[in-house]
C-alpha cells in the first residue's frame, strides 16, 4: 500500500539545500580571503564535524521521534519546561530568521533583474508559504529537484574551474592560528540546521531505516559539494580565464568557465533557491512543531488544525501572520536585517545546545557523548559572540525552567524531617 510518507531520498531533498543554504554562496570566497591557503583544510575540518553533528541529532530524532523534533529528547532528559524552553527557541528564531534568508535572495535577484527588493521578499515569501501549502510529498521531490540540480551546477561548475588553477604549489600562504581560528568560527554555521530533520520524523516512512539513509546521502552530497566549491575557490586563476582584476571575488567567479556571461543570472537563481529550500524546511518544520505544542495544550488549540494533507495549516497562518509583521518592521527601518540574524542566530545555538546536552544525558555511547561535550563548548562560544541584548534576553527565557529544575532537585523541609 502507498503511504505519503518520506523516504531517504525524498528526506534528502529537504536536507540538501537548506543545509548548504547561503552559506555555500558565501562562505568559500570569505573563507579564503580570511586564512588563504588553509582554508580548504578548514573546510574539512568543519565537514567532519557535520557528519558528527548530522548524526548526533539523527539519533535522537530516531530515539524520540514527533514533530516536537530534539524537544522530546530535552523534555525526556530535563523535564517539560525545558521542552517548552527548546520549542519557544527554535520558534522565535523562525518567527525572525526566514525574513533574512528571503532578503539576501532578494538582494541577488535586485543585482541582476533590478526590480525593488523588498517586493522580491514578498513575493517569495508567498511563493514560500503556497510550496508549503502542498503535502509533503509534494514538497520534498520539489526540494529535491532543486537541490540535486544546485549539487549538480555547482560541483560541475567547481571541477571545470579547477582546470583553470594556478601554477604555483597548492600551500603559498603562511599559516596564522588567530586567522585559521576565526575562519572555523565562521564555517561553524554549517553545522545549523540539522536539528530541525526530527521536526520530519513524523512525516518519516519507517524513520529508524530512513533517517539513518537520508542523513548518510545528504552528509556525502553537501560534503562534495562544500569541498569542491572551496577547492575551486582557493585555487582557479581568474586570470587564465580573461578576468584578471575583473574578478569580483565573489562565487559567481568559479562558474564563468562553465557559464560565462550569464555566471551573474545563474548564481542569482541559485542562490534563490537555496534560500526557499532553507526556508522551506526551517518554515515547515516549525509549524509542525507548534502544532505538536498545541496539541499538548501548550499553544492554543486551533493552532493544532491540519488540512487533509496532514499540512499543519493553522500553524503556517501564525507564523505567515508574523512574517507578515517582521516584514513589515524591516520595511519601515524600525529593525534591520543584521539585527533579525543576530536575535535569529542566538535562538538557533540555544535551541542546538540544548539538544545537544540532552544527547550527552539520554545516549549512553562514548563516541556521542564525546561528540556532545566538543559541540557543547563550541555552540557556547559562539553564543558568547552574541549581542549583549540577545544574551539578556536568553537568560529571562532560561530563568524559569532552571528555576523549576532545581526547585525539583531540593527537598523541602517536611521531606527532610521525614527523612529524618
Amino acid at each position: 500500500m502507498k503511504t505519503n510518507k518520506l523516504g531517504p531520498f525524498l528526506l534528502s531533498g529537504l536536507i540538501i539545500g537548506p543545509i548548504l543554504g547561503s552559506g555555500i554562496i558565501i562562505l568559500p570566497p570569505l573563507i579564503h580571503q580570511v586564512t588563504g591557503d588553509y582554508a580548504l583544510v578548514a573546510w574539512i575540518l568543519m565537514m567532519a564535524l557535520s557528519i558528527m553533528f548530522a548524526f548526533l541529532f539523527g539519533k535522537l530524532s530516531i530515539l524520540y521521534p514527533g514533530d516536537s523534533g530534539a524537544s522530546l529528547a530535552v523534555e525526556q532528559a530535563f523535564g517539560k519546561s525545558f521542552r517548552t524552553l527548546s520549542a519557544n527557541f527554535l520558534i522565535l528564531a523562525v518567527c525572525l530568521g526566514p525574513i533574512a534568508v528571503l532578503s539576501t535572495a532578494a538582494e541577488y535577484l535586485h543585482l541582476w533583474l533590478g526590480w525593488n527588493p523588498y517586493l522580491i521578499t514578498l513575493g517569495l515569501m508567498i511563493l514560500t508559504y503556497s510550496i508549503l501549502s502542498m503535502n509533503i510529498m509534494s514538497v520534498g521531490k520539489l526540494s529535491l529537484i532543486l537541490s540535486s540540480s544546485i549539487a549538480f551546477i555547482l560541483v560541475t561548475g567547481a571541477i571545470i574551474s579547477l582546470l583553470y588553477y594556478r601554477g604555483e604549489v597548492l600551500i603559498s600562504t603562511p599559516f596564522e592560528w588567530p586567522s585559521f581560528g576565526y575562519s572555523l568560527l565562521l564555517l561553524f554555521w554549517c553545522l545549523v540546521g540539522w536539528e530541525i530533520v526530527g521536526n520530519y520524523s513524523g512525516e518519516v516512512r519507517e524513520p529508524s531505516k530512513t533517517i539513518p539513509r537520508a542523513i548518510v546521502f545528504s552528509a556525502i552530497v553537501i560534503t562534495v559539494v562544500s569541498l569542491t566549491v572551496a577547492a575551486a575557490v582557493q585555487w582557479m586563476d581568474p586570470a587564465t580565464i580573461g578576468l584578471g582584476s575583473e574578478a569580483t571575488g565573489k562565487l559567481d567567479m568559479i562558474l564563468v568557465p562553465l557559464f560565462g556571461s550569464f555566471s551573474l543570472p545563474v548564481i542569482s537563481l541559485i542562490t534563490t533557491a537555496l534560500c526557499i529550500s532553507t526556508a522551506l524546511m526551517v518554515i515547515g518544520g516549525v509549524s509542525r512543531l507548534i502544532c505538536a505544542q498545541a496539541e499538548q495544550g501548550i499553544f492554543p488549540l486551533f493552532l493544532a488544525a491540519r488540512t487533509k494533507n496532514h499540512v499543519p495549516f493553522s500553524a503556517m497562518m501564525a507564523l505567515f501572520t508574523i512574517h507578515l509583521i517582521t516584514f513589515t518592521f524591516v520595511l519601515l527601518d524600525w529593525a534591520t536585517l543584521k539585527q533579525l540574524v543576530a536575535v535569529a542566530d542566538g535562538f538557533f545555538l540555544c535551541n542546538a545546545l540544548l539538544g545537544i546536552l540532552a544527547a550527552f544525558k539520554l545516549v549512553n555511547q562514548g563516541w556521542v557523548r564525546t561528540i556532545a561535550i566538543f559541540l557543547a563548548i563550541c555552540f557556547l562560544g559562539i553564543l558568547l559572540f552574541s549581542n549583549v541584548w540577545v544574551l539578556i534576553l536568553i537568560a529571562l527565557l532560561t530563568s524559569w525552567p532552571l528555576y523549576t529544575r532545581l526547585r525539583m532537585r531540593v527537598p523541602d523541609k517536611n521531606e527532610v524531617n521525614n527523612i529524618v
